[in-house]
């Protein structure tokens, strides 16, 4: 049974009071809200929506009223941006405190991870953690990490080489970017996604993305008795992987920094966010602020891996899919690595001014299927006018992603030189850190410059050494593949068949491996 309809029968109880409030919240101005669609007391437009694909209802939406609109859902302020255009005016340096709010919702609370950097409110806890990210995150900051990113990208090619049938295709990739990130962010020496934080992480991120919706947070919201009732009730199932999420979280927040600390405290920390964050912070040790320091950096180192393994492994999973539907682009791809880098050696980033078209895919990857196709909400801090529309305090801000992803000629064909110039060189603004996936505003993703970094490293040697095609049934003929994509925050592609051969250039890696 749907859930919004088994909580929507439970909740009948409270509907007058409730539209009560309804009424009372909605204020008297000489200015319209943007225009939406229809709604009824008290659902809004609960019943209107696809909870299962939201980004296409509200790309739907758009169609027929415009690139803002105001929708109402079970008594909350929505505000819909389709257009990026739209969405940096918004959050441009003029407005973007007035957009640099995140809803305060209580299903993050729940999911224990209301302190996460991404979804704490604006203020004066959230400059602390971007402090503490611009000392080990900003983009001159992250070339020291330039080494450990190879060698993770080298060691997935090997396993992809090796193991890469289909039914292991996400496990590779997930397990790449989880042992990565934590290196990067923990510094832990970790190959296998067995290792039991990749684990811990893994089964929290699992009930995230299909749990912290903001569809399903309205519920919340709207009926703050649900979380009392018993998940063995028809529909309230996910009560359960919430509650479980919450006890996971804390282990997340706590174990690998602990461990991170224990190894700088011995002077055995290698080089990773956590220990850049304690050793430039050792004069607030002794002092009363250490205590809440320390807290805040766990939150944000948190963070960091929370949101860096998922997306990342699902712009990796794309790219193969794509690289598939699309092979004249890999081709391309290694042709132009063949001309800068030759075929005796691997591409290294001293090489990556120098291969434009590699950019160019991974930006292409990030716009033909966005990771994060809605983003994070964004809560509006004060009243705001935009082209004549009363935006409401308190109004939830979609930036759909994916909806901007489409407003391009033929949306669904891969095509790289959408972010080049005539001359084959990268457009300016074709930087990937500067993709919508990455966010809006004062709320755009802290670590970008890291994540682009680990995928730079992650495409450049899988195009150097790899060649992805359709695997074959027996008879020899093309298994098709009908892209299709998961649901919830974040996006990864359906399993689909696929063949991994490895170029001349692959043994390059076998030698290495020897040496």
């Amino acid at each position: 049974m749907d859930t919004i309809r088994v909580v929507i029968a439970i909740g009948a109880v409270s509907l007058v009071a409730l539209l009560s409030i309804w009424t009372s919240k909605t204020k008297s101005s000489s200015l319209s809200l943007p225009p939406g669609p229809p709604r009824i007391p008290l659902l809004g437009n609960a019943l209107d929506i696809d909870i299962t694909k939201p980004h296409v209802t509200y790309a739907q939406w758009g169609h027929q009223y415009g690139d803002i609109i105001y929708s109402r859902l079970l008594g909350q302020d929505y505000i819909i941006v389709n257009s990026e255009k739209v969405a940096r005016a918004l959050s441009d340096a003029r407005r973007s405190v007035v957009y640099a709010g995140r809803p305060q919702l209580s299903i993050y609370k729940l999911l224990g991870v209301e302190s996460a950097t991404s979804l704490i409110p604006y203020g004066d806890t959230w400059r602390v953690h971007r402090k503490l990210f611009h000392q080990t995150l900003r983009s001159d900051a992250t070339v020291k990490y330039q080494a450990l990113y190879m060698t993770k990208a080298i060691a997935l090619v090997q396993n992809l080489l090796q193991d890469g049938a289909a039914s292991n295709i996400g496990s590779i990739l997930q397990a790449f970017t989880a042992t990565t990130v934590l290196s990067l962010t923990y510094g832990y020496n970790i190959e296998s996604q067995d290792h039991p934080v990749v684990k811990l992480v893994q089964k929290l991120n699992d009930i995230l993305v299909k749990e912290g919706t903001a569809e399903k947070a309205a519920l919340f919201e709207t009926f703050p008795f649900v979380k009392y009732l018993p998940s063995w009730i028809p529909g309230l199932g996910f009560l359960e992987r919430v509650a479980t999420g919450g006890q996971l979280a804390k282990e997340v927040w706590n174990q690998p920094f602990e461990y991170t600390k224990g190894e700088v405290a011995a002077g055995t920390a290698p080089q990773s966010v956590v220990a850049d964050f304690l050793t430039s912070n050792q004069e607030n040790k002794d002092n009363g602020l250490h205590q809440e320091l320390e807290a805040t950096m766990k939150a944000a180192a948190a963070t960091v891996y929370i949101a860096g393994a998922e997306t990342s492994a699902s712009v990796l999973h794309t790219f193969i899919l794509a690289m598939i539907l699309f092979p004249e682009v890999q081709e391309k791809a290694r042709a132009q690595i063949d001309s800068v880098v030759g075929e005796d050696r691997l591409p290294t980033f001293g090489d990556r001014d120098s291969l434009p078209y590699i950019e160019a895919v991974i930006c292409e990857t990030m716009r033909w299927h966005p990771p994060v196709p809605l983003g994070i909400p964004h809560a509006t801090t004060t009243e705001d006018v935009y082209q004549g529309f009363r935006i409401p305090k308190g109004a939830i801000i979609i930036f759909n992603g994916w909806a901007m992803s489409r407003d391009y000629i033929n949306p669904d064909h891969f095509d790289p030189g959408r972010h080049l110039l005539p001359t084959g060189e990268l457009s300016p603004n074709a930087r990937m850190s500067g993709s919508p996936s990455f966010g809006f505003g004062r709320r755009v993703c802290p670590g970008r410059f890291f994540a682009e970094g680990v995928l730079w490293a992650a495409f450049v040697q899988i195009l150097a050494t790899l060649r992805f095609s359709k695997a074959t049934d027996a008879n020899g003929r093309p298994i098709e593949i009908n892209p299709a994509f998961t649901n919830g925050v974040a996006s990864h592609p359906a399993p689909f068949q696929l063949s991994i051969t490895g170029t001349a250039r692959a043994q390059l890696i076998d030698k290495r491996q020897r040496l």
